[in-house]
């Protein structure tokens, strides 16, 4: 199993990032720590130089795990499933700029927060399908945009109070299988987040076991969204299950900076390796 950490290359608003804006030391900082990979959270691709970024990442011997798009939703309010054409056309623009990036690190892009929410609620069921398919739409665009560098996408189901589409995988699946003539699901796959699952999943373990062939991504974070260790979730028996089904891809953390930046991300990797190492 390998190590990553979500960095933010521009400051932002969302709370659960440990490293923010200062990427250059940030990058030195994870490698310093001993994490394997990093997972960058972008909102204006514009800020990022992909050759001073390369150099970084050979110098510390780290890769790009993901990048991940919810800073648009976040910070600008552009969503894949706005009902204005406008805006879905804005943000699968700036998507595809993202996947630029991408393609040089073989990284792939999340779609989480980008999503975004159905306001409807008194319509709730049709409403939904109506987002259901502007997402499909803008995935298409997407996939088809990438299909060249093979780029994956990662759908990140997300809780109640966060998001109203896609709180658990298995609506996540059943969104790709239904429309699984009109995407290359071969190129996506979930991301699972231990704190969404700990609020959504009646049984965060059993979904991990069920889904193991979907699940291509990680995030940990504690029931609070602090480092593991800090909540109630047992990761114990969630390393056990990953390692019974054989999980070789990255866990990520994305969590609050508790204590402080430094502290969180050196505690949430400790542990977990101590409690992998026991298994």
């Amino acid at each position: 199993m390998k190590y990553g950490i979500v960095i933010s290359v521009s400051k932002t608003k969302f709370g659960p990032i440990v490293f923010k804006e200062d990427l250059d030391y940030n990058i030195n900082k994870a490698a310093s720590l001993g994490y394997d990979g990093i997972e960058l959270a972008i909102r204006d691709p514009k800020d990022l130089k992909i050759e001073n970024l390369n150099k970084l990442l050979v110098k510390n011997k780290l890769e790009i795990i993901s990048i991940g798009t919810g800073q648009l939703y976040c910070e600008e309010g552009l969503s894949l499933s706005d009902p204005d054409i406008n805006i879905r056309d804005e943000t699968v623009k700036r998507i595809k700029k993202i996947i630029d990036i991408a393609k040089h690190f073989n990284a792939s892009i999340i779609i989480g927060m980008v999503r975004g929410n159905i306001k409807d609620l008194g319509n709730y069921q049709s409403e939904l399908q109506k987002a259901e398919i502007f997402i499909r739409d803008c995935l298409e665009e997407l996939l088809s945009y990438s299909e060249k560098h093979s780029q994956k996408f990662l759908l990140e189901p997300a809780n109640r109070y966060e998001l109203n589409i896609f709180n658990r995988i298995d609506e996540v699946d059943s969104f790709l299988k239904r429309f699984r003539s009109n995407l290359d699901t071969k190129r996506i796959g979930v991301l699972a987040d231990t704190f969404h699952m700990n609020i959504e999943e009646s049984k965060i373990t059993g979904t991990f076991r069920k889904y193991s062939n979907l699940i291509r991504h990680i995030h940990f974070a504690d029931s609070n969204r602090c480092a593991p260790g800090y909540g109630h979730i047992n990761f114990k028996s969630i390393l056990r299950v990953l390692n019974s089904t054989n999980y070789k891809d990255f866990v990520s953390f994305e969590m609050l900076p508790k204590p402080s930046p430094d502290m969180a991300a050196l505690i949430a990797l400790k542990r977990i390796k101590k409690i992998n190492d026991e298994i």
